[in-house]
């Protein structure tokens, strides 16, 4: 017993409040972890009764019903049991290190000592104060004040938790009571056992985990002296195997690219040729105003248009590169703007003009062409 309360000791953990220079609570052990103190003035409390679920599923709905309820994004919550009532506490701004799970958290409401009878109390906290009702050893409900309540508040909060008018008893003396070394609710209940089945269990785990882990450690050793020499000669003679499948596949990469380079200044269609596709439908009349390309997509306006825009859209249905169109008329009803969505692998063809003249040893036609006004 008495090496397991100095085990407890070693790893207990560490309690500060959540403030700039706030002195530390509890000094814990060396091994032990940063835990907060978050003030009841930053916290929500909820009490769940779960005694109607099984036991193996009170935690999961706990966690659901916590989660429920969080006030807004990014908030943490803590859970404390006492038999099949879960506390739940949520903290709306939790510190960075306690999101990423860095460091624990626990309010402050658990380390102040329960009462010795049952009743409603008012307490002093770090901040503001704190109502509670506690019946049959448990807490019934809590809530936070900035200051102490008026007598309408503190009977209102009374009637909340279930006291009938004529048990409504006035106003308590507030009560100032110093931090407990450990919380009075079960913050393990997850796991299964009593806290000391669970305590010698962790243990027994921890010294299993240390010996496999030397254990590994010296066979890893002597097995890496004899397994290097060997490794170091079959990876020589596998490097001197694949030297020359390396220097062919990388000549193969080479040759590849350029071929696809090659091939690639074949794409594209002449905006010469695109205009003159797109004007044969159009009757003699109309002409073109304005042109924009942009990859698939082509852009034009026509002047001496008719303001219907069914007969533009009819005119190119025919055709499998143009007949994807919307036509527009213009404010003033003069012209009429056509948009394309140019189909067909042609239409996203983006060939290089440079690399099409070495190619053809002429001047390329160039494949998108600014807005413009056309005589």
């Amino acid at each position: 017993m008495l090496l397991r309360n100095q085990l407890t000791a070693l790893f207990s953990p560490t309690r500060r409040l959540v403030e700039d220079h706030a002195p530390i609570l509890h000094q814990g052990g060396p091994l032990g972890a940063m835990e907060w103190v978050v003030p009841r003035a930053q916290c929500h409390y909820r009490r769940m009764d779960l005694s109607a679920l099984p036991a193996r599923q009170r935690l999961a709905a706990a966690r659901l019903t916590a989660q429920r309820y969080e006030p807004e994004p990014g908030a943490v919550h803590h859970l404390a049991w006492t038999g099949p009532v879960a506390h739940c506490w949520t903290w709306p701004q939790p510190l960075l290190r306690v999101v990423e799970q860095l460091d624990g958290w626990i309010p402050e409401t658990l380390l102040r000592m329960p009462p010795a009878i049952d009743g409603p109390r008012l307490l002093g906290m770090h901040a503001g104060v704190e109502g509670q009702q506690w019946r049959d050893g448990q807490l019934q409900s809590s809530q936070w004040w900035p200051q102490i309540p008026s007598l309408d508040a503190w009977r209102r909060f009374l009637r909340a938790g279930g006291l009938s008018s004529a048990a409504i008893e006035p106003l308590p003396d507030l009560q100032r009571l110093e931090w407990s070394p450990a919380p009075w609710g079960d913050l393990r209940r997850a796991l299964p056992g009593s806290p000391a089945a669970r305590e010698r269990m962790a243990w027994v785990a921890a010294a299993c985990v240390l010996a496999l882990g030397l254990g590994w450690q010296l066979l890893a050793q002597a097995h890496w002296t004899v397994a290097n020499a060997r490794v170091d000669s079959q990876l020589e003679t596998l490097r001197a195997k694949a030297t020359p499948l390396l220097d062919a596949r990388e000549r193969a990469d080479v040759a590849l690219s350029a071929l696809q380079d090659l091939r690639g200044l074949q794409l594209g269609l002449s905006d010469y040729v695109l205009m003159a596709q797109v004007l044969r439908p159009l009757p003699a009349e109309v002409r073109l105003s304005g042109w924009q390309r942009e990859n698939n997509r082509l852009r034009i306006a026509v002047a001496g248009a008719q303001p219907d825009p069914r007969p533009y859209v009819s005119a190119y249905q025919s055709d499998p590169l143009l007949a994807d169109v919307t036509a527009t008329p213009s404010n003033d009803g003069a012209s009429m703007e056509l948009d394309f969505t140019l189909a067909g692998a042609e239409a996203k063809g983006d060939s290089d003009p440079a690399a099409a003249a070495i190619a053809g040893g002429a001047p390329a036609a160039p494949t998108s062409a600014p807005t413009s006004a056309l005589p």
